[in-house]
C-alpha cells in the first residue's frame, strides 16, 4: 500500500505539481494550468527542457546497461529519454499519485513496458526505503528538502552514483533578478521552503553516506552537482 503523504513540501507538491508541469512543458501539454503558473511560463520558457537536456547529456555516457532511480518523475518523461539513451531499466518515483498514474498509462502503451516501473512516494518520509539502483537522478528536487530531510534521503539511497540539478546558492545571487522573481512566484504558491546549498553543505552531507569526487558544472542557468567519472 501507498503511504499516505504527510510532509508539508509534499503536499504542496501532490497538489501543485500537475499545474507546475504543464506550465513547465508547455510545448507538449494540453492540460489547465493556475494563473500563476500560466504567468511562470513567460518568464521560463524554455528552461526546463533545457535542464532537461543537459542532464541527459551528463548521464548518458554512464548509464547503458545501468538501473536509474529518477526521483521526482512526474509524468515520467526524463524516465523515459534516460531508456532511449540506453538505461537497462528505469524507476520513477513522484509524489504525486495523479502524475504516477499518467506515467504508469504512458508505460503501457509503450515499448519500454517491462523496463520502466513507477511509484508515488513522498521521500521527506524518513522511513521509507529506496529502490536499488546504479543511478540516482533528481531535477529540481534537492532545493525542497531541508538539510534534515535531504541528509535521510541521501542516507537511504543505494546507488554508487548520482546526478543532482543543484540548488546552488552563489549561482542564485549571480542570477539575482531571475531568483527573486521565483521567490515572489513560490510566495504566491504557498510553498513551505526552498532551500540553497553551498558546496560545502552538500559535500559534508554526502560524505557522510560515502560520496566522495563530487563535482559542480553549470549549463545555461542550470548547475548540476555528481560523482559520476568525470573527464
Amino acid at each position: 500500500m501507498t503511504p499516505e503523504v504527510n510532509s508539508k513540501s509534499g503536499e504542496y507538491w501532490k497538489k501543485h505539481v500537475i499545474s507546475w508541469e504543464a506550465s513547465a512543458y508547455f510545448k507538449d501539454s494540453g492540460k489547465q494550468l493556475t494563473f500563476w503558473d500560466r504567468m511562470s511560463t513567460l518568464f521560463r520558457g524554455k528552461g526546463m527542457y533545457v535542464r532537461m537536456d543537459a542532464a541527459l547529456k551528463l548521464v548518458a555516457p554512464h548509464i547503458k546497461g545501468k538501473v536509474v532511480l529518477d526521483i521526482g518523475c512526474a509524468s515520467g518523461r526524463f524516465a523515459f529519454q534516460l531508456l532511449e539513451a540506453g538505461a537497462q531499466r528505469v524507476i520513477g518515483v513522484d509524489v504525486s499519485s495523479t502524475l504516477i498514474e499518467a506515467a504508469d498509462q504512458s508505460r503501457l502503451a509503450s515499448p519500454y513496458a517491462d523496463r520502466l516501473e513507477f511509484k508515488t512516494m513522498d521521500l521527506t518520509q524518513p522511513d521509507l526505503a529506496l529502490p536499488q539502483a546504479d543511478l540516482v537522478t533528481a531535477l529540481g528536487v534537492i532545493e525542497y528538502f531541508n538539510a534534515t530531510e535531504l541528509d535521510s534521503l541521501m542516507s537511504r539511497m543505494k546507488a554508487p552514483y548520482f546526478l543532482f540539478d543543484f540548488p546552488d546558492s552563489e549561482g542564485r545571487r549571480k542570477n539575482w533578478v531571475t531568483w527573486q522573481l521565483r521567490r515572489v512566484y513560490l510566495w504566491l504558491n504557498h510553498c513551505p521552503g526552498v532551500y540553497l546549498y553551498n558546496h560545502n553543505e552538500f559535500n559534508t552531507i554526502a560524505a557522510k553516506y560515502g560520496y566522495k569526487d563530487i563535482w559542480y558544472t553549470r549549463h545555461a542557468t542550470f548547475y548540476y552537482s555528481s560523482n559520476l567519472p568525470h573527464s
